[in-house]
């Protein structure tokens, strides 16, 4: 009868950190919307850690809920790669024009994190 105790008890345990892993996961999801400049075409990216779209890597790093004056704000660090050019900066949800990322082709926006 211990035996199936301590069986039951060790697979609940288990499933409980599969639980709150998928919980987190789905916490720290990014969204971003991508202007493709050269086509006029507009891309929702959706991911958790790390996405490829077309020559870019993005990595996720942080996500935090930034308070101003008088809003919050959400902000996502994020690692973009191309080619041998990195980007490691902070993107806005509400306040755009504090993106830093500029790229001749891509207007990158975040939409939620």
């Amino acid at each position: 009868m211990q035996y199936l105790w301590k069986k039951l008890s060790i697979t609940l345990f288990l499933i409980s950190i599969l639980f709150h892993q998928t919980l987190a996961n789905e916490i720290n999801k990014t969204k971003l919307l991508i202007l493709d400049k050269s086509s006029s075409s507009k891309y929702e990216l959706e991911f958790f850690e790390t996405y490829q779209f077309r020559n870019l890597s993005f990595e996720m790093v942080s996500c935090k809920t930034i308070e101003f004056d008088k809003y919050l704000d959400t902000a996502a660090l994020i690692r973009i790669s191309q080619n041998d050019n990195v980007f490691i900066g902070w993107f806005f949800k509400y306040t755009d024009e504090l993106n830093l990322y500029s790229n001749k082709i891509y207007e990158i926006t975040l939409t939620d994190c």
